[in-house]
């Protein structure tokens, strides 16, 4: 085999290992099959280095030698508040209640957030944080349902 045969195989398997990775990740995060049903989440996005990314993504998560998860998720929440990307933040809202983080730290990290954003974008991140803490305890990890569809539903483009 060529060197350039290696390099284009390389690729493919490493996103192989990362999916596999990122699947074991979130099935202890979730429980068992949330990775696969995630990860047909993922299959959605167009690009395969977007995809294998955001497997990444996961994979960087799950090391917690420096942060732990709810870490890291409270910290993506109120990134994503601070970049008005309030349906991601809504769901690392969801995830941090998952993982026993209490509401009224998520609502402090907002309120904080007012120092780097000002006070009218950080009110209307809180109620975006809001809605997301009352889904979450209306209807628990189902609310999480758009990351985890189930086997055979399709999704926005009819794919299952």
């Amino acid at each position: 085999m060529s060197m350039t045969d290696r390099e284009h195989r390389a690729p493919a398997a490493e996103a192989g290992d990362l999916r596999q990775r990122s699947e074991r990740y979130l099935d202890e995060l979730f429980g068992a099959g949330a990775g696969a049903r995630h990860a047909a989440f993922l299959d959605g996005v167009p690009h395969p280095a977007l995809r294998d990314m955001l497997h990444g993504y996961h994979v960087l998560e799950s090391d917690t030698r420096y942060l732990s998860i709810a870490d890291n998720y409270l910290l993506g929440m109120t990134v994503l508040c601070a970049l008005r990307n309030f349906g991601p933040a809504e769901m690392f809202a969801k995830t941090l209640l998952h993982l026993g983080v209490p509401p009224g730290k998520l609502l402090e990290a907002i309120a904080r957030l007012a120092m780097w954003v000002g006070a009218i974008a950080a009110a209307d991140a809180a109620a975006h944080i809001q809605r997301a803490i009352g889904d979450y305890e209306r209807r628990g990890l189902a609310s999480l349902e758009a990351w985890f569809p189930p086997p055979g539903v399709p999704d926005e483009a009819g794919r299952r």
